[in-house]
């Protein structure tokens, strides 16, 4: 350390009317290459003192010596947190690497299937059972847009039991849409925006439905919400991790409040008459329209607490750092490896085949009701 403080001094000597500007970059890299395990505050007494020294020594340049030092002696672990956030970022692009295969591979299979049958012998018996497979991977394949308007259309255009059809339509899309994935409440949510705004947008246009068409999809993707958070609550049993619960109880945190904030966003955004129609909603009977929501949405966070606090006293697995510190060194090695898969092949198949689901979900939600 030593002769990093004879560099110190005699660079600053020799420059003594720029000191200013160099003083905290002169520090840094100076502690920085010393293989010195120096304290920090000798450190700043050693540098204070060759300020001091040089008639240097003010409010300035002493807030750029601790910056300096405290800069050098974070240097190795702001390394390593770049570290992990590239390795993040790998990471994230193999998981949409991952899901564009799947896709394709969805897309794929189920053409394939569809041009089979339509060929064979069991045609009139099984169509409409592949329709209603291919219907829980509308929001992965991109067409729940699509999807949702060739559904509600049809209803229009029948104009028969709007508001129950339309909240039979929107809750199947819905727990459809949450149970193609993992339960996260960022896609729960956006796939909720995407049926809510399809619907509004439609009751605009169709002016005699528009009131029961509102109610009707508001009512039916809270319910489809209400379902999915039902059966995530049954997996909360076969958690061995505390981490796992932890991250479960992260995605219930305040989806109530977020739904209803996204209700008023949409309202924000409408025109007459939707916009009318949902502001009376959220003002008149907003209490009991999310009660059972909010219901749910609490018990399962109380469900997972308990849960958490079992495993605190009975862990199903001690070392937990070391189980996660494996998966992270599998997928280092699998993400330097990975190939970029890209394909368009089925997309505009998959449009084309979202108004015939559309017209299947219109027929799915009227033999519901029928029953």
């Amino acid at each position: 350390m030593e002769n990093s403080l004879i560099i110190f001094e005699n660079t600053l000597l020799n420059c003594k009317e720029k000191a200013g500007l160099i003083i905290e970059d002169l520090t840094y890299n100076l502690i920085s290459k010393s293989s010195s395990n120096i304290a920090v505050n000798a450190l700043l007494i050693e540098f204070l003192g060759v300020l001091k020294k040089l008639d240097l020594l003010n409010q300035e340049n002493a807030t750029k010596v601790i910056k300096a030092i405290i800069k050098s002696k974070i240097n190795s672990d702001q390394n390593t947190l770049y570290q992990y956030l590239e390795e993040r970022s790998l990471l994230q692009s193999k998981i949409d690497q991952q899901k564009n295969l799947i896709k394709n591979k969805i897309s794929k299979n189920f053409y394939e299937l569809k041009n089979n049958l339509e060929k064979s012998e069991f045609k009139d018996e099984v169509t409409n059972g592949i329709n209603e497979a291919f219907l829980y991977e509308v929001e992965a394949l991109g067409i729940l847009k699509e999807t949702a308007e060739s559904a509600f259309i049809t209803m229009l255009e029948k104009g028969e039991d709007i508001e129950l059809m339309s909240s039979e339509i929107s809750k199947h899309l819905i727990y459809g849409a949450i149970f193609e994935g993992n339960f996260e409440k960022e896609r729960i949510l956006k796939s909720s925006q995407i049926i809510l705004n399809t619907a509004f947008e439609l009751a605009n246009e169709y002016l005699s439905y528009s009131k029961a068409l509102c109610k009707g999809v508001v009512r039916g993707v809270q319910e489809g919400i209400e379902l999915g958070i039902e059966k995530f609550k049954k997996s909360f049993a076969y958690c061995l991790l505390e981490e796992d619960l932890s991250l479960k109880e992260k995605e219930l945190v305040g989806i109530e409040d977020e739904y209803i904030l996204l209700l008023k966003t949409c309202v924000q955004k409408q025109v007459n008459p939707a916009k009318d129609i949902l502001q009376d909603m959220l003002e008149n009977e907003l209490d009991t329209l999310f009660a059972k929501l909010k219901r749910l949405a609490s018990e399962s966070r109380e469900q997972l607490v308990l849960a958490i606090n079992d495993l605190k006293k009975n862990p199903k697995i001690d070392d937990f750092s070391k189980l996660t510190q494996n998966k992270i060194n599998v997928f280092k090695k699998e993400i330097t490896d990975l190939e970029k898969v890209v394909s368009e092949k089925y997309k505009d198949f998959n449009l084309s085949e979202a108004k015939q689901l559309g017209i299947n979900l219109w027929q799915r939600a009227k033999n519901l009701i029928k029953k």
